[in-house]
């Protein structure tokens, strides 16, 4: 599970819920420009919902190069290597504990 910001820093109740449930939070190196969140959220008018969703695809687009050679992979637990791989651990280094 991973938790994202659309802000860097991101907010001090970002970080809380993200410690509360022990989820890594992703925070983007700089802040995302109103531009930014429309091109990636086009047709979403709430600003809340398009901050979330532009934020979301953000830290999807961090990890997706890694989590597509997961699925290709011949492993039992691919879900469980994803999430090792999310919160920083090798995909090496994780085939050894799934």
């Amino acid at each position: 599970m991973l938790i994202a910001s659309d802000t860097h820093p991101s907010a001090h109740f970002v970080q809380k819920v993200g410690a509360r449930f022990d989820v890594k939070v992703f925070t983007p190196p700089q802040s995302m420009t109103r531009t930014e969140k429309r091109a990636i959220s086009q047709g979403i008018d709430d600003p809340h919902i398009r901050d979330a969703y532009a934020a979301a695809v953000k830290a999807y687009r961090r990890y997706q190069n890694r989590l597509r050679q997961i699925e290709a992979m011949d492993v039992k637990s691919k879900e469980e290597l994803k999430k090792r791989v999310i919160v920083g651990e090798r995909i090496a280094e994780s085939l050894g504990k799934c």
